[in-house]
Parts: structure tokens; C-alpha cells; sequence
């Protein structure tokens, strides 16, 4: 698979070119255009039960595309939200946990899982559960603005809103900023602390901060 990356990093968008017989899996509704001759079938990425449960608590698409041609093809990709893309070559033992909503496309040896991320999660904004990807590919994800990439070696706090992924060799918590007060009034909400040593990626908006702007032109 031969992929190329453009527009970013405001409008990010992927292209795929497809070798005869190919496959990609794709987040629903992130096929922009294609070439004719495309095979599309709807399946449950992880199977029916996975598919509905990421469906339920994660707010991840029930179904993905899968893509294919005999004769081969092309195909462009592009997130719901404006930002950035990027690529990461999944080899077996490189899982990474990611928030619900950054997948866009893989291979099909990538595999799709849900993480617990504790009662604090459901005050957070962003949903109860990560994702956790692992297996063996190509894995394109997106964000919400610029991915920046942070390595860690100790203590470090990110915003809920701002995380996009990070390796698991990092121990994470939600938390809150400072005490109750702080907290629910300071207008940071709760965050993730990151132990460890370890990379994270982060994005440079927030669709929370975003969302909070609009409501006020809609009274």
C-alpha cells in the first residue's frame, strides 16, 4: 500500500494507492473520493460484538469500510474535523492507546480494542473508554489541529481535550486540577497525568473548547 499525506497540518488529508486485491479499512463516512471499480463492504472491525461495544462506550463508528480493487485503485481519505494526519507502522509489539474519534484508516492486520478509563472519564468530556490499537500494518490517525509530540520521562499533565494517543509503557490517571473548587471552576476540568517514560501525542485544539465558543452565539 502506497499512501501520501497532504494538506497538512490544517486540512490533512490521505491518498491511498491500492496494489491489485489490496485492502484498507476505513473510519465510515472518511472516503472523500475513489477511483471506479472499488469494492466496498461494510464489516465490524474486531467482530460484531467488539464493533458494537467501541459503538456503545467509545462512540466509535459501528462499521468500517473495507476497500479493494482486483485491478487495484485509488482512494482519498478525509477526517470529520479539520487538522492534521499522520501515520504509524504498526509491527506487533507497538500498541498504542488512542481517544475515541482519532482512528481514521489501517490495514487489516491492525487490530481495534476498548480501554477502561475509570469513573473520573465520565466528567472528563471525552468518553469512558480508550482505544487501544495493536497488531501488525499501516495505521493513519487524525487530530484536531497540529499532533504534537511529546517524549516523557516523569510527571507530565495534559488537558483531556488535547490527547490524542500514547504508549502503553506510560502509567496514566485521570485527575483533577488541584482540589473540588479548582476543579469544576477553574475551567480546566480534569486531566490526564502521565508517569513514566514513554511518548505522547497531543493535539493543538480542543473540540470541547470549540463546542463551549459556538454555544455562545446559540442562545
Amino acid at each position: 500500500m502506497k499512501f501520501d499525506i497532504q494538506g497538512n497540518p490544517d486540512f490533512g488529508h490521505l491518498n491511498l494507492a491500492l496494489a491489485s486485491s489490496e485492502k484498507v479499512l476505513v473510519e465510515s463516512g472518511a472516503m472523500a473520493y475513489m477511483t471506479a471499480g472499488m469494492d466496498v463492504n461494510s464489516r465490524f472491525m474486531g467482530g460484531f460484538l467488539k464493533a458494537l461495544f467501541r459503538r456503545l462506550v467509545a462512540g466509535e463508528s459501528l462499521l468500517v469500510g473495507e476497500y479493494s480493487s482486483p485491478e487495484g485503485g485509488d482512494i482519498s481519505i478525509s477526517p470529520s474535523l479539520p487538522g492534521m494526519v499522520q501515520h504509524r507502522q504498526m509491527n506487533g509489539n507497538s500498541p498504542v492507546f488512542m481517544q475515541a474519534g482519532a482512528f481514521l484508516a489501517a490495514s487489516p492486520g491492525v487490530t481495534l480494542a476498548t480501554r477502561f478509563g475509570g469513573l473520573r472519564a465520565i466528567f472528563s468530556g471525552e468518553g469512558l473508554f480508550f482505544l487501544y490499537l495493536d497488531g501488525q500494518g499501516d495505521l493513519f490517525y487524525n487530530a484536531y489541529g497540529s499532533i504534537i509530540e511529546k517524549e516523557i520521562d516523569g510527571t507530565y499533565i495534559v488537558d483531556t481535550g488535547h490527547v490524542v494517543g500514547w504508549e502503553p509503557s506510560l502509567e496514566w490517571k485521570i485527575r483533577g486540577m488541584g482540589n473540588l473548587f479548582s476543579t469544576f471552576f477553574s475551567g480546566e476540568g480534569l486531566v490526564l497525568e502521565f508517569q513514566g517514560k514513554g511518548k505522547v501525542w497531543l493535539q493543538s485544539r480542543s473540540f470541547g473548547g470549540l463546542t463551549g465558543w459556538l454555544s455562545g452565539f446559540c442562545r
